[in-house]
């Protein structure tokens, strides 16, 4: 390491800590040696943390309270994880139809505790709360994976995102960092020329975007014949799935390795090793149970629903939460980074389409999910466009919607999208779920060819 890696992660990190009230730096170097623990090591553990869990959400978690009571058990019934079975599969319709309070442990002040809203990838936001605890421990998951390839803090890094950002603490985080944050809220030429231009004179090692933004600069690099500098070792990719041809694609454009990673709201961050032969959950995090359904009976590649429990955040406990993914298992054989992990060969269920308009505007699910996210009067979303030059936004509503709300999203998306579109936003009932499960959030009639 350099003497700029050793104050970023020995001095500047802890200082970060220390004004923010996280605790980033003590789990980071937890992380760093339980990441060779036996299997054996790992499962103890997990099985000490989740009795902690369990104990503290019946005690101050009124769901689980009632849960327990309902179903005859005791905090003590749930000893290992292999007596979870005992518990029934919670769901997000579970939370909102229940609401948010009875799942909120009263044991923290609200001042104490962040309320957080997940991007909703599936058109399904949802909001909960979680500790500066868990945070951290999931933050520092997270660096531990950009460890594994060849990253270290204080190395130069690029983040490439749909929303801008607004935030002074994390403009000041990223100077201390060394990361050049880029952002265009459109998939349009000009401005992805802007973000390759800058990404040339930075010089990074690592960069981190969702996968369409990163394959549409890709054919903008390719088409331009422009080089992305000589330090880049790796490209970190997350939020939506990268298939193998995209992968193919920016792999030999970028000259260097994609490192892939998936995450769900109470579950641990999933990342590939430096093998590229298998993801691995973070497992000192969170649980993971993969069960079968009538899906995944009948999916030739054998994948797995994968089904979570939240070690770590007490503030409000996800126990065996359905993320609605689809996880398709490695072998069993120790793999060749050294780790004990479970060995995960490919993620599933995270496909978005992509929109595009007459005028060649792109239009992905990050921009609709980073919108809708915080818009409490709408519990689901699904863009669907039949035509060119049509769109339609559905919507599932509640109490709180009204034809103000409807008015204020009708004028916004109008102008985001543009005048060459014919737009509506229809209230429905329900958005019916696709065969594995889960909801699409945007939908691409598939006589619409796009180009990338």
């Amino acid at each position: 390491m350099s003497v700029r890696n050793i104050i970023a992660e020995k001095i500047t990190l802890p200082l970060s800590d220390l004004v923010l009230g996280q605790s980033i730096y003590k789990h980071l170097r937890f992380l760093l040696k339980s990441q060779y623990w036996t299997k054996d090591e790992l499962e103890s553990y997990q099985n000490k943390q989740l009795r902690k869990l369990i104990d503290h959400s019946y005690k101050y978690v009124k769901y689980y309270h009632d849960l327990f009571n309902k179903l005859g058990l005791k905090p003590d019934d749930i000893k290992t994880k292999e007596d979870l079975h005992k518990i029934p599969i919670l769901t997000k319709e579970d939370i909102k139809r229940e609401g948010l309070e009875k799942f909120t442990s009263t044991a923290f002040s609200k001042k104490k505790i962040d309320k957080i809203s997940s991007s909703g990838s599936t058109g399904e936001p949802l909001q909960f709360y979680k500790t500066k605890y868990s945070s951290s421990f999931n933050k520092a998951a997270a660096i531990r994976a950009w460890y594994w390839q060849g990253y270290r803090l204080g190395d130069k890094y690029v983040k490439i995102s749909m929303n801008p950002r607004t935030s002074f603490i994390k403009q000041l985080q990223d100077r201390m960092n060394n990361c050049k944050y880029l952002s265009s809220n459109q998939l349009v030429r000009e401005e992805f020329q802007k973000i390759a231009d800058e990404i040339i004179r930075f010089n990074p090692k690592i960069i981190r975007c969702y996968p369409v933004p990163l394959l549409f600069l890709t054919e903008l690099i390719k088409n331009s014949g422009n080089r992305i500098g000589n330090s880049l070792i790796g490209i970190n990719t997350t939020g939506s799935t990268l298939h193998d041809d995209s992968r193919n694609k920016i792999e030999v454009v970028f000259k260097t390795k994609i490192f892939d990673g998936y995450s769900c709201e109470g579950g641990a961050i999933c990342s590939q090793c430096e093998t590229f032969e298998n993801y691995h959950f973070a497992e000192e995090y969170a649980i993971s149970e993969f069960i079968e359904d009538d899906y995944t009976k009948a999916d030739p590649e054998h994948s797995a629903r994968h089904i979570t429990t939240d070690l770590q955040d007490y503030a409000t406990p996800f126990i065996r939460y359905d993320s609605q993914d689809y996880i398709v298992l490695g072998n069993n054989n120790p793999c060749r980074c050294g780790r004990a992990y479970r060995n995960i060969k490919k993620i599933k269920g995270r496909d978005s389409d992509i929109l595009i308009t007459p005028s060649g505007k792109y239009l992905i699910v990050e921009n609709f999910v980073a919108y809708f996210q915080w818009i409490e009067s709408v519990e689901q979303i699904q863009v669907v466009q039949n035509s060119i030059n049509s769109i339609v936004i559905n919507l599932v509503i509640n109490d709180k919607f009204s034809q103000k709300v409807h008015e204020e999203l009708l004028d916004y998306w109008k102008m985001y999208i543009g005048e060459d579109v014919n737009l509506t936003i229809e209230t429905v009932n329900e958005i019916k779920l696709t065969p594995s499960g889960k909801r699409r959030t945007l939908i691409r009639n598939p006589k619409i060819k796009i180009d990338l």
